[in-house]
């Protein structure tokens, strides 16, 4: 190579090597700490959930001009926070401390008094006073005095505006907004100007994607009527109505105004599979495997009729259930479900062989299900001696849910009440009386619902005859694994001489969980169950109650958690009850 091109390259390379060595490199990333004061009403972690040094701390950037930048983006940043808090007159100031090691960002807060709402006005145009007397009442949570929140203005904007869509306006405008704030009177005065636009009723209803479910079945859930004032909450209930159903996996309602006096209507529905098919398979050391299967058809007749078949089979007890559910009876929600049910059960107390129908009408009543039928009942029970029953029952049904999921509640309360009068069809005059209330109450303790607190109480009463007079396989016990856990399935309660359930005419249980979920699929569990199963209608001596204590383990899949429990009596009775108790199964206990 010529001297002139060795001397170039050796040049371009020093070059080269200068440029690199002062560029500046990731390691010189300024590693720093940030301090924002202690402030009242939560104000020091609502501005370092908006806070760039805090949020962005695990990633500093490379000088410490670029850290003064970011410093100085969150003074802008705490002071808008401020103010959309009322704190109009707040003072932020922040220094960046350099000669510290390592470098410190100390912000000052003086957030100065918060303000409070003055008057709020509503205009509409055109004026209205009639609609504008309805709509004041949402400006309650602005009303004079109360403090200040951006917040608070943007959810009444969204509440007027709803709420004229329930009085039949379809098409509402936000003209404008007027926020003033009174620095001296430390108050902030609104006034929105609405335009309702015209009023209008329901027109057409044009129902689109139906493949194997009837119009008929859809149009009897359609909440309202052509003609009728518009309401979105006739709107928002058709969609939970048809998504209830189970029928469709997607419900998408448009509304379309044509500006004048009607709104037509358009449903887009996408069907969702008709069949499932269901296993399961559980372990209870106190009463062996079991396993069960199931079948279900969500349109059988092509109007929302569901058939269902249940079979489970394990040591000690084999049934299988059919039902066939009718929608819309007489009106929507109303709903008629016909069952059928063959079991045959194995108990240390008892052998029973039993065939059920019944026909039950459930339908919505204040916010619940209220049901009311009519069931028989053929039953044979071996204890000692065999004896035949023929019962025809008139069951009464209340339920209530609020729970957010049927597997793995997190939230919610489930109240369920039955009442059941029995009367024989064979002893004249030999009739009794069957109440049953149970509730479940689930209460988040985390804002990500990973701490749950679960509780759950059962109380059940039979009346009208002794004890004799009631077939075994329908006296009240405790126990179990579904009752007080650590004693095994129906021995929570009285015995025999021979160490035997005798079964009562009375029983309570409980239960408290903590339910802690580790990771998205690992769980635990802490829990205790109380109650028992008594001969006396008033068990009120809580001596005689049966208490259990445990733990578990929870795995949780797509379907649902699969549950793992050991509990301990805690009266244990020699020779009674074992030492532990092991449960499997899918789902909570409750």
């Amino acid at each position: 190579m010529p001297p002139k091109q060795i001397r170039l390259v050796i040049a371009f390379c020093l070059i080269l090597a200068a440029v690199l060595h002062a560029a500046p490199g990731r390691g010189a990333s300024t590693e720093y700490t940030v301090e924002i004061p202690p402030l009242p009403d939560g104000l020091s972690e609502l501005l370092a959930s908006v806070s760039d040094c805090v949020t962005l701390q695990e990633t500093p950037p490379d000088t410490n001009g670029l850290l003064r930048r970011r410093m100085e983006n969150d003074v802008e940043s705490f002071v808008r926070t401020l103010d959309a808090k009322g704190y109009f007159k707040a003072r932020v100031e922040a220094e960046l401390d350099v000669q510290s090691t390592p470098t410190a960002i100390h912000f000052t807060v003086e957030p100065g008094p918060r303000f409070a709402f003055g008057q709020a006005r509503l205009v509409l145009e055109p004026e209205n006073s009639e609609l504008k007397s309805r709509l004041k009442p949402m400006l309650q949570a602005m009303e004079k005095g109360s403090v200040y929140s951006s917040g608070t203005i943007l959810d009444t904007e969204t509440v007027l505006m709803e709420r004229l869509k329930e009085l039949g306006y379809p098409s509402p405008t936000m003209k404008d907004r007027e926020v003033v704030a009174d620095h001296a009177a430390e108050e902030v005065s609104v006034r929105f100007t609405l335009a309702p636009g015209p009023a209008a009723a329901f027109g057409e209803t044009e129902i689109l994607g139906l493949e194997t479910v009837s119009r008929g079945f859809v149009a009897a859930d359609l909440a309202w009527k052509e003609g009728a004032p518009f309401d979105r909450r006739l709107v928002d209930k058709t969609r939970q109505r048809l998504v209830g159903s189970g029928l469709f996996r997607s419900v998408r309602i448009d509304a379309d105004h044509d500006g004048r006096d009607r709104v037509n209507m358009r449903l887009t529905l996408l069907e969702a599979p008709m069949r499932t098919l269901r296993s399961g398979l559980w372990y209870y050391s106190d009463l062996g495997f079991g396993v069960g299967a199931g079948w279900t058809h969500r349109n059988y007749l092509g109007a929302g009729q569901e058939l269902r078949l249940d079979a489970d089979v394990s040591e000690n007890l084999q049934q299988a259930t059919s039902s066939l559910t009718l929608p819309n009876l007489a009106h929507p929600g109303q709903n008629l479900t016909l069952s059928a049910r063959f079991s045959n059960e194995l108990t240390d107390g008892y052998e029973s062989t039993n065939l059920a129908f019944s026909g039950i009408v459930r339908q919505p009543f204040s916010g619940m299900r209220v049901g009311y039928g009519l069931a028989y009942r053929l039953a044979e029970v071996d204890d000692e001696d065999i004896r035949r029953f023929h019962l025809l029952s008139v069951p009464l049904i209340a339920e209530l849910s609020t729970a957010d999921h049927p597997l793995d509640p997190a939230s919610g309360v489930t109240l369920a009440a039955r009442l059941e009068p029995f009367a024989s069809l064979e002893e004249r005059g030999s009739s009794f009386m069957l109440w049953n209330i149970t509730g479940r109450h689930y209460l988040p303790l985390l804002k990500d619902n990973s701490l749950v607190l679960a509780t759950r109480g059962r109380f059940s009463l039979l009346a009208g005859t002794n004890r004799d007079s009631i077939p075994e396989d329908m006296l009240l016990y405790a126990g179990g694994g579904g009752s007080v856990r650590g004693y095994a399935y129906q021995y929570a309660g009285e015995l025999d001489d021979d160490d035997e359930p005798l079964g009562g005419v009375s029983a309570v249980d409980f239960s408290v969980e903590l339910r802690y979920r580790m990771s998205r699929t690992l769980g635990a569990v802490l829990f205790g169950d109380g109650g028992g199963a008594f001969s006396k209608r008033n068990p009120t001596d809580k001596e005689d109650y049966f208490w259990g204590v445990g733990a578990g383990l929870r795995y949780f899949t797509p379907i649902g958690p699969i549950r793992l429990d050991v509990a301990v009596p805690l009266e244990r009775r020699d020779g009674v009850d074992a030492p532990v108790q092991l449960y499997v199964s899918l789902g909570q206990a409750f």
